[in-house]
């Protein structure tokens, strides 16, 4: 069951055609009338809240029954997520990459010791950035792809991952903005290798 705007079925009289008949028979679509009746039909009023056409109160008479139900209020703006600045940037701990447009950067590492973990954590100044981890267990090989490429965004926050090695060779991180023909990207980041015995919550240096 739904409330809904009137021009709410002028749409629907369109979407209805792709649904299936078991399906429509189940929806209830209600204007500002007729929703409480209904819903007295499948619920006690003495089950139902006040607010909703029932008698059920809570035990000071809210007809709102704010005791078993949790109503909807206005999220503080400390949780909104895009008034989140950008701190890395402002970090001494994080280097600064330029990534030109239509171009790529790569960072190297040099894994020696099996079950090594390479880690990073990474923001842009703004927009997305291509990112990938490759592998390779020689100079003469090719590459293996072992983080897929994706297009990252750190609108909401910064990007942090790491990747167990199980081979020892040579890792590859890629900034990847060859996608970019117009911007050039500021990424902020720093990447470490943390040896297989070392605990996971050792300090960055």
């Amino acid at each position: 069951m739904r409330l809904v705007p009137v021009f709410f079925s002028i749409f629907f009289s369109f979407v209805k055609t792709i649904l299936s008949s078991s399906l429509l028979e189940k929806l209830r679509f209600y204007g500002s009338d007729g929703w409480q009746q209904d819903l007295l039909e499948i619920i006690d009023a003495d089950e139902l809240p006040v607010f909703l056409g029932g008698n059920k109160t809570d035990p000071d008479g809210n007809p709102f029954c704010k005791t078993i139900i949790k109503h909807g209020e206005p999220v503080p703006e400390k949780y909104f997520l895009s008034n989140r600045k950008k701190l890395l940037s402002k970090s001494s701990h994080f280097q600064k990459l330029t990534v030109l447009r239509s171009s790529m950067e790569e960072i190297r590492f040099k894994i020696t010791e099996q079950g090594s973990v390479l880690e990073w954590e990474f923001e842009t100044k703004n927009r997305d950035i291509g990112f990938v981890v490759y592998f390779n267990s020689s100079e003469d090989c090719h590459p293996v792809e072992v983080v897929p490429k994706q297009r990252v965004d750190t609108y909401y926050g910064p990007e942090k991952n790491s990747f167990k090695c199980e081979n020892v060779g040579i890792y590859t991180i890629v900034f990847d903005n060859s996608y970019s023909w117009m911007h050039s990207k500021e990424v902020f980041y720093r990447i470490r290798v943390r040896g297989p015995n070392e605990n996971e919550n050792k300090l960055w240096s």
